[in-house]
């Protein structure tokens, strides 16, 4: 278990899967993995892993469950299910009756005594083949949240989650599918919007979809460096990329690159999430070139292509990523990804640093790529 966020009136924490959300005396639960003393406001089912928040005073537990009535805690979950959605993005409402007996629920046509309506957005991400038919990662909004809503949802139209036997799926897994991914909620105290991400897991089917992965990293500006010195360094890795932003969900960036190393090409495509200003959840996959040109068709019109050169250099047990922008003649950048937030960065000595601008949202890629810094 991860704790992102804690202050005196909530906690953050990534709940593990096959943990249940609530106070057990038998079980492992998380209020008692989070030390007692913390109140539940919403829940996760047992084999769904992911963000959750917990109130650490009554008052807290009223203005969160306050706002959960008044559907400003927002929940977003990433889902694998099977065959592909049509259409790519929409809106699934039903109406769910939950049978205690069976600890199922099910859709229901006509409205009947103890069916709740259930809404969800979803959209599709990308799909990946899978025996006969396929695999699809599936990115979810609740609207409501009803018991084995989205798991219901989906299985009722014949896209059930991979590895959720109880609702259809022929696909083994060790859980269902399904990770909340993202959770947004104003602070119980002061109001403030608050915003956490975690990755999904690496085991399978997520595996299937490429790695996914906290990224902790610091950045440099700096002076435009010797580049025979650059490429002398022992064990670098040089890199043409060309890096496009696509249009993307709020909070959320989603890039395409074309990478050229040694002669050869290939293609990444990559969704980011930022949890603060070092850390961010980061998902990567490599794709084809036909791929790759199907998500050109998505560039967000308001952000040209950034090219750069790339110089990987390792130093002291950390790779130092040196970027040469094709717009800058005078300065460029270093970043270091880190094991651990308070990490003490050492960069080599040939490399002349103006600021650290890390918390400088000017000098993150995806607005480079509207605007240059003025400074």
């Amino acid at each position: 278990m991860e704790i992102l966020f804690e202050d005196a009136y909530i906690v953050v924490a990534i709940k593990p899967r096959g943990v249940l959300s609530e106070s057990h005396e038998r079980e492992e639960n998380m209020p008692a993995l989070l030390g007692g003393g913390v109140y539940p406001v919403h829940r996760l089912d047992r084999t769904v892993g992911g963000v959750m928040v917990y109130a650490k005073t009554r008052e807290a537990a009223a203005k969160l469950s306050t706002a959960i009535q008044q559907n400003k805690l927002e929940k977003e979950y990433t889902a694998i299910v099977s065959g592909v959605p049509v259409p790519a993005a929409g809106e699934l409402r039903d109406h769910l009756f939950k049978d205690s007996a069976k600890n199922k629920s099910f859709v229901v046509t006509n409205a009947r005594k103890g069916a709740k309506e259930a809404v969800l957005f979803y959209e599709t991400a990308n799909t990946c083949p899978y025996g006969e038919s396929a695999l699809t990662r599936v990115k979810i909004r609740l609207q409501t949240g009803r018991s084995h809503q989205i798991r219901v949802q989906f299985s009722s139209r014949g896209w059930p989650l991979a590895g959720d036997g109880k609702y259809g799926s022929r696909v083994k897994a060790p859980y269902p599918a399904l990770y909340a991914t993202g959770l947004c909620f104003p602070h119980p105290k002061n109001g403030k919007s608050m915003r956490f991400s975690a990755p999904v897991p690496g085991d399978f089917p997520w595996d299937l979809f490429g790695t996914s992965q906290y990224e902790i990293e610091r950045k440099y500006l700096i002076e435009y460096p010797d580049v025979t010195v650059l490429a002398a360094a022992e064990g670098v890795r040089v890199k043409r990329i060309e890096q496009t932003y696509l249009l993307a969900a709020e909070g959320e960036t989603h890039r395409v690159r074309k990478m050229t190393e040694n002669g050869n090409t290939y293609y990444v495509e990559t969704r980011k999430r930022r949890i603060n200003d070092l850390r961010a959840t980061e998902e990567e996959r490599t794709v084809t070139e036909a791929e790759y040109a199907a998500l050109l068709t998505r560039a967000d019109p308001e952000r040209h292509a950034v090219c750069k050169t790339r110089y990987a250099i390792p130093y002291k047990g950390r790779v130092v990523e040196v970027d040469l922008y094709d717009f800058w003649q005078d300065r460029a950048s270093a970043e270091v990804e880190l094991a651990s937030e308070t990490e003490v960065v050492e960069l080599p000595p040939y490399l002349h640093v103006i600021r650290d601008v890390t918390a400088d949202k000017r000098y993150k890629n995806v607005n480079l790529a509207r605007e240059l810094p003025k400074d």
